[in-house]
């Protein structure tokens, strides 16, 4: 390092920083090892730049050389990774105007990365050579921000210096102008200076851990968490490029810290690429090395802790010589803090961290010596608790009521007490966060959640009784309990609850999908928003533009399940599922896609957002997808159910209108067929007039037979009469039997007859006997809803029992009617067994053994009525082909049973009290109902072209 002196007429080297000849100071030059510091030997010849001008104004011949020009003739060395600004400079020069040159003395020149935006001397004030000031030149183009202004104005010593003089002044060849400016320079130098001082000590370094004392180092972190609170509160500005020498100490032997240079500060929340390009040092943010994001003070923070770092262990937490080219990296990947003091270690990761405030430095910094006293246990809900880490968990188990109990001032007043003096070390910033805000929304939610990371980091975090790693939220998104998700993402619980054991990362301390996770989601719903809601403008201008009437009337029944197509209550859940890589719902989103794969029954719009959705998805095993492919997942998930609809509807509509047009083709082409081929109207008409005298014909050669179904209807009825007296049981023997013996051949009416059941049968109506020896004697019939076994019986039997109940005077007569049956039965073929029709052959159903001839009676009966008064050609037709059908098979049984329960009938009404009424009255009522013929004319509509109607011929009494 050498010291040049500028006092007289020659530039000439000295020994020391003061040239004693000219009573003046001097200018250093670092050497040409050191970039941007260097000076050109002083005999060189030549000029670089401004320098001649400046060698003339200084007295120096034309031809000699400056080393301060040659160092104004330098770039300013900036990485090309470093973030910009929009008001960056032409290029990397500074170059001081004449008048500059010639008002102020420069002594010597900071490093570059000292400024932003320019280039920073020591100067004094021609005339006055004991009084230096911070002359600061900045670069061409460059334009200060608002944000200085605002800081001068409201935070005029509070961590800012006095500006003593500015002007803009142009270029002697007047291509521009440049801007410069001077400060009062801090009495107490730069914190590179002081720290270097302390490890030149000839005693060695003052601290315990190698750097500055540890009250010096809180006092100076204590001044700079004051500065960037009050920065922030009172002017909207923020630091970005903090480090100890661009630090300043105000007095000499103070720790207050100062930064002069107002252009390296930001305003809150504006986007960095509209602030101040900070260089690239090894305290830089790692924020600031993208123009991406917004500025804050949490970047700062980590400055903070990078020099605090430095000044208490005496060396960087990058080491220094690392290459412009590795130092992006080494500051994304800044190692922990390692002081050697577990505290300070604490302290500094959680202010690179960004999790403490200026408050939360202060009370860390203003903290005593831990007591020597014991605490008393802590009661809380009728318990002692004398370990902090079952009180929060006491706390966490009680859920909300816990929440409630520490938001009472009293009590988070106790606990705090409590806890300073029985973990003095323990970080309570949370507690103390909320004791300061105890109104701010879900404040003693965070406030226990930083608690439990602090005390119970082996346990899963928990918020209101339920638990929130990854394995519980999307056990909550499960369930669809949306208050509970947006309770835990609007709290910021999930930033303490990433340092405590989740299930997943058993392994690790803390959990690493649970960092962030909050921001993702927010991110995620932004962004399904988004493409939801331009997803529903596409919806709309197909809908008003569609010119395919099907789709366009299925179109409008594309309507969002919940109250919009964008429900935040519904797509939380499934976006907290898909961030969380939930396996089984992943599998269900690429079902859903795959149903709803675009094609031609499916909307226009549909097929941009389901391909960026299946892409944002990717393969199975992939992997959790990020926030962006969440939110289209989210957003391709509020329609996919509506396309798969909207197509089958499509489908349906066209197979119905494609049905729709082939049946009007084909009425179309059998109307043109009829019309071609048909006959004429009076053809038509002819062929009508021909079928009526065909049904008339067969109606009438039909209708000839009705004296054969009165009397088959009669005949009919008296058998029924026949089987209600002596009973619906046929009388053929059952098969034999070993106790029987062998059953006789048919033979007549010459039946042996069989051995009933000792149960009693009833009587014939209007009789009563005495039982005999003889059960099948007395026996008269079975009753119809009996459930026992039939009771068979012989037609010797039947007449006995007729003969046995009759007057005395009808024997003879009775006698005649048996013998008849008997001629007649002989006549019957052998293979026609008794009652063959009625009785379904030898076999005769358990129940309603009526059924079948009330049937057949029924059916004669319809055919007498309704054959001649049927007020259609048809019915008439039909009722006469059915009274000769059930007429035949009348016959068929009174010839196969022989005319035995007709006759039977017959001499049951010789009884005349009881069996003639029983008889006759029927058979009087039934012929009086159905043997009249119709009297009344017949409208027969359409039988003349004459237009009117014709009546038929009246049928006269038979």
């Amino acid at each position: 390092m050498r010291y040049y002196c500028r006092g007289g007429a020659r530039e000439h080297p000295c020994a020391t920083a003061y040239c004693d000849e000219h009573d003046c100071d001097t200018v250093r030059d670092d050497g040409p090892g050191e970039p941007d510091s260097g000076h050109p030997d002083p005999g060189a010849e030549g000029t670089v730049g401004t320098g001649g001008a400046a060698a003339d104004d200084e007295g120096g011949g034309p031809g000699e050389g400056d080393p301060i020009a040659d160092l104004l003739g330098r770039p300013l060395t900036v990485p090309a990774s470093a973030p910009g600004t929009v008001s960056r400079p032409d290029d990397g020069r500074v170059e001081l105007p004449p008048g500059v040159k010639r008002r102020y003395r420069l002594l010597d020149m900071l490093p570059p990365e000292a400024a932003v935006g320019g280039r920073l001397w020591l100067a004094a004030p021609v005339g006055s050579p004991h009084g230096m000031v911070l002359l600061k030149v900045h670069a061409h183009g460059f334009r200060p921000g608002l944000t200085k202004d605002r800081l001068l104005e409201r935070c005029a010593g509070r961590g800012v210096m006095d500006r003593l003089d500015s002007g803009v002044e142009a270029l002697p060849d007047g291509s521009r102008t440049v801007t410069w400016e001077t400060w009062r320079l801090p009495g107490g130098g730069t914190l590179r200076k002081a720290l270097d001082d302390a490890l030149a000590a000839p005693e060695g370094p003052p601290g315990r851990l190698g750097g500055l004392p540890e009250p010096t180092v809180r006092a100076l972190l204590s001044g700079l968490a004051e500065l960037l609170e009050t920065w922030e509160r009172e002017a909207e500005a923020v630091p970005v490029n903090l480090s100890p020498d661009t630090l300043y100490l105000r007095e000499l032997g103070g720790v207050e810290p100062v930064l002069p240079d107002l252009d390296a500060v930001a305003r809150p929340g504006e986007e960095c690429a509209r602030g101040p390009r900070p260089p690239l040092t090894r305290y830089l943010a790692p924020a600031h090395l993208v123009e991406q994001g917004r500025w804050s003070t949490r970047s700062a923070w980590v400055s903070v802790a990078a020099v605090i770092g430095e000044l208490l262990t005496g060396r960087p937490g990058i080491p220094p010589g690392t290459d412009l080219d590795d130092l992006p990296d080494a500051l994304l990947h800044r190692p922990a803090a390692d002081t050697g003091d577990p505290h300070w270690d604490d302290l500094l990761d959680r202010l690179a961290g960004g999790r403490l405030d200026a408050a939360d430095v202060r009370a860390w910094c203003t903290e005593q010596a831990p007591s020597a006293a014991s605490a008393e246990p802590f009661r809380y809900a009728d318990r002692a608790f004398d370990d902090p880490a079952e009180l929060v968990s006491a706390l966490l188990d009680a859920g909300p009521a816990g929440s409630a109990w520490l938001g009472a001032p009293e009590n988070s007043g106790r606990l705090a007490e409590w806890l300073e003096t029985r973990v003095p070390s323990a970080d309570r910033s949370p507690l103390d966060r909320f004791r300061r805000s105890p109104s701010r929304p879900y404040a003693a939610e965070r406030a226990l959640a930083g608690l439990a990371a602090e005390f119970l980091r082996g346990i899963p975090p928990r918020f209101r009784g339920d638990v929130i790693d990854e394995d519980g939220l999307v056990a909550l998104a499960v369930r669809h309990d949306t208050a509970t998700l947006s309770a835990v993402l609007d709290s910021g619980v999930l930033r303490d609850a990433a340092r405590q054991t989740c299930a997943r990362h058993g392994g690790e301390v803390g959990c690493p999908v649970l960092r962030g996770l909050d921001e993702k989601v927010s991110r995620a719903l932004e962004t399904a928003r988004q493409e939801t809601e331009r997803t529903a403008r596409a919806l709309g201008r197909e809908r008003a533009e569609e010119t395919d009437p099907l789709r366009a009337e299925a179109a409008q029944h594309l309507v969002p399940t919940g109250p919009a197509w964008y429900d935040r209550d519904t797509v939380l859940p499934g976006v907290i599922r898909l961030l969380l890589g939930d396996a089984a719902f992943l599998g269900e989103c690429r079902e859903r896609l795959s149903r709803a794969r675009p094609g031609v029954g499916t909307p226009r719009w549909w097929g941009r957002l389901h391909d960026s959705a299946a892409g944002a998805l990717g393969r199975e095993g992939s992997g959790p997808p990020d926030a962006t492919a969440a939110g289209l997942l989210a957003a391709a998930l509020a329609f996919d159910r509506q396309i798969v609809v909207f197509r089958r509807g499509v489908r349906r509509a066209r197979r119905i209108d494609t049905g729709r047009r082939i049946g009007t083709v084909l009425q179309q082409g059998a109307r043109g067929a009829r019309a071609r081929f048909t006959r004429s109207p009076a053809d038509r008409e002819g062929a009508r007039e021909r079928r009526r005298a065909s049904l008339g014909l067969a109606h009438r050669r039909l209708l000839s037979l009705r004296w054969l179904w009165l009397v088959a209807f009669t005949l009919g009825l008296l058998d029924v009469i026949g089987c209600s007296a002596f009973g619906w049981v046929p009388y053929t023997p059952p098969p034999a039997s070993a106790s029987a013996g062998p059953v006789p051949s048919h033979s007549g009416l010459r039946v042996a007859a069989v051995a009933a059941p000792s149960r009693p049968a009833a009587s014939r109506p209007g009789t009563s006997h005495p039982a005999t020896s003889n059960p099948a004697a007395s026996h008269r019939g079975k009753s119809p809803a009996s459930n026992d076994d039939p009771l068979w019986r012989s037609r010797d039997q039947l007449w006995d029992e007729a003969r046995t109940g009759a007057p005395g005077n009808t024997a003879d007569m009775i006698t005649s009617l048996r013998d008849l049956s008997a001629d007649i039965g002989d006549k019957r073929p052998e293979w026609a067994d008794d009652g063959a029709f009625f009785g379904a052959g030898t076999r005769v159903p358990a129940h309603l053994p009526w059924l079948l001839p009330v049937l057949v009676l029924l059916t004669c009966a319809a055919g007498l009525r309704w054959a001649v008064r049927g007020r259609g050609d048809v019915l008439r037709l039909v009722c006469a082909a059915a009274a000769t059908l059930a007429t035949a098979a009348l016959l068929w049984h009174l010839w196969a049973d022989g005319l035995t329960h007709t006759l039977l009938a017959v001499a049951y009404a010789l009884d005349f009290w009881h069996g003639t009424l029983w008889v006759v009255a029927p058979l009087v009522a039934c012929l009086y109902v159905l043997g009249k013929r119709g009297t009344q004319p017949r409208e027969l509509t359409g039988r003349t072209g004459t237009g009117g109607p014709s009546y038929g011929p009246s049928y006269g009494r038979w």
